[in-house]
């Protein structure tokens, strides 16, 4: 299998503000302050999104898929990624996370390894890693610990330039479970340039950012699509 982009992650959830609408001033330029709020408010409304983030390093490219719906205290999601040729997958529901991958079973009658923190080491790791891919959508929250933050138009969209102090960050826990404190102290990271693309709606479509020798373009869209994300049936866990 490829190299991840994130290790493992932070005990974390992602803290959504529940709205009814978007952000009140469509096509206003958001602030320093306000951006991950609003950004984060006006996906809350739709209830849910699809990302296609694509990963770039030297090993080459790998494209991940996700289908989040955003319910409860925590975002229910499906990711499925295809690293030559073979499919990985990660579904968390209610809190409960399970995966899919030849590392973790290799029989095809119960593909599926629910995620247990006491079970081994490596099965634990490797369905966290995969579930820490689903969450690239939580690097807006570190916009209030950025060291430079800038806006420019782009059409109907506005491109947000910044640069995120990852230590103070992470300390926080802004990035929710997709950067973890503890990686950053072992990789020994200290910023990431980050370039977000929204609409005038408020609603995040696009994410561009480089991080530990890996570059990350991940797009948003599919709001408000109704989703269903179910758990494997229990005959397909091993």
């Amino acid at each position: 299998m490829k190299k991840m982009v994130m290790p493992i992650l932070a005990a974390g959830a992602l803290v959504l503000l529940a709205a009814c609408g978007g952000s009140g001033d469509p096509g206003a330029v958001l602030t320093q302050a306000d951006f991950a709020a609003k950004v984060r408010a006006a996906m809350q409304a739709k209830g849910s999104f699809r990302s296609v983030a694509v990963n770039i390093d030297a090993e080459g490219v790998t494209r991940f898929t996700t289908d989040v719906k955003l319910s409860g205290a925590r975002a229910d999601v499906s990711g499925t990624t295809s690293d030559d040729g073979e499919v990985s997958s990660v579904v968390r529901v209610g809190g409960e996370l399970y995966a899919r991958d030849k590392a973790l079973s290799t029989d095809p009658a119960k593909p599926w390894v629910k995620f247990d923190p006491k079970g081994t080491t490596l099965n634990a790791t490797l369905i966290q890693l995969l579930a820490t891919r689903t969450e690239t959508y939580e690097l807006i929250g570190g916009a209030a610990y950025a060291t430079s933050f800038s806006s420019a138009p782009a059409g109907e969209s506005t491109v947000y330039s910044m640069t995120i102090d990852l230590p103070k960050a992470t300390a926080a826990k802004a990035l929710g479970d997709y950067i973890s404190a503890g990686m950053v102290a072992e990789l020994k990271l200290h910023e990431v340039p980050v370039r977000a693309t929204v609409g005038k709606d408020m609603l995040l479509t696009k994410l561009e950012f480089e991080l530990d020798g890996t570059k990350v373009v991940a797009d948003f869209g599919n709001y408000g699509a109704p989703v269903t994300i179910a758990v494997p049936g229990p005959a397909e866990i091993l």
